[in-house]
């Protein structure tokens, strides 16, 4: 099987997993579960989320569709960034509930936005 249909069938499907991941997480902080605080919940994602970040690298080395050269996956980066920002809020940093929730919905607006823009252009 050729290399890029490997990695690029891994970078969606760690992406799936980041978004499911994600959403439970942010269900159980809408239910105030203590199993946010259990410890594969809390590293668990970072694992997914590095062989995510590490398959995208890949796969930019391997098709030449770099940030700031191409301009879909530029956004696609800045994106993330906005995304890991309202994420943090969401699930750590959110002063109150109601703070929380706001910004955990603005992160699935946000990462939503990110796959619909990964599904109209070629390569990832």
């Amino acid at each position: 099987m050729n290399t890029y249909i490997i990695l690029k069938h891994l970078h969606v499907t760690f992406a799936v997993l980041s978004l499911l991941g994600f959403s439970l997480r942010g269900f159980w902080m809408l239910k105030e579960s203590p199993m946010l605080q259990k410890k594969p919940v809390r590293i668990l994602p970072h694992i997914n989320d590095s062989l995510l970040l590490l398959t995208a690298i890949m796969l930019a080395i391997l098709t030449g569709f770099y940030p700031f050269v191409v301009g879909w996956v530029t956004l696609k980066v800045l994106l993330l960034v906005v995304y890991i920002v309202l994420g943090i809020f969401a699930l750590k940093r959110g002063k109150t509930k109601q703070a929380r929730t706001v910004f955990f919905f603005a992160a699935l607006a946000t990462i939503l936005a990110i796959f619909a823009i990964a599904g109209i252009k070629p390569g990832f």
